[in-house]
C-alpha cells in the first residue's frame, strides 16, 4: 500500500482580504476532494492573503497510480485562471 503527498503552494493574485482567499482555497478545495477522492488541507500560510499551502494525500496500492493522480492534480491547478502553482513535492510513504 502506497500512501502519497502532495505539498503545492499556491499565489492567489486577485485576493485583497482572507475573505476572499478563503473563497478561492476552499473552491478548489473542494474540487480536489470530490472529483479525485483525496483528503486536502489548508496546511501553512492561513493568515498571508495571497499564499497558500494545501497537503494532498491519497492512498493506493500501485505507486503508478498515486503518481498519476498527483500529476493531474497537478495539471488541473495550473490550468486554472484564478491561482497560480508555484511550487510542488510529492512524497510517497
Amino acid at each position: 500500500m502506497i500512501i502519497g503527498l502532495l505539498r503545492v503552494n499556491l499565489f492567489i493574485p486577485n485576493c485583497n482580504s482572507l475573505k476572499a482567499k478563503r473563497s478561492v482555497v476552499k473552491k478548489h478545495v473542494n474540487y480536489l476532494r470530490r472529483h479525485y477522492n483525496v483528503g486536502v488541507a489548508e496546511v501553512d500560510n492561513n493568515d498571508l492573503w495571497r499564499t497558500c499551502t494545501l497537503a494532498i494525500v491519497t492512498v493506493y496500492s500501485l505507486r503508478d497510480a498515486v503518481e498519476k493522480t498527483f500529476y493531474t492534480i497537478i495539471n488541473d491547478l495550473e490550468k486554472t485562471s484564478d491561482i497560480q502553482l508555484s511550487h510542488y513535492e510529492i512524497e510517497l510513504l
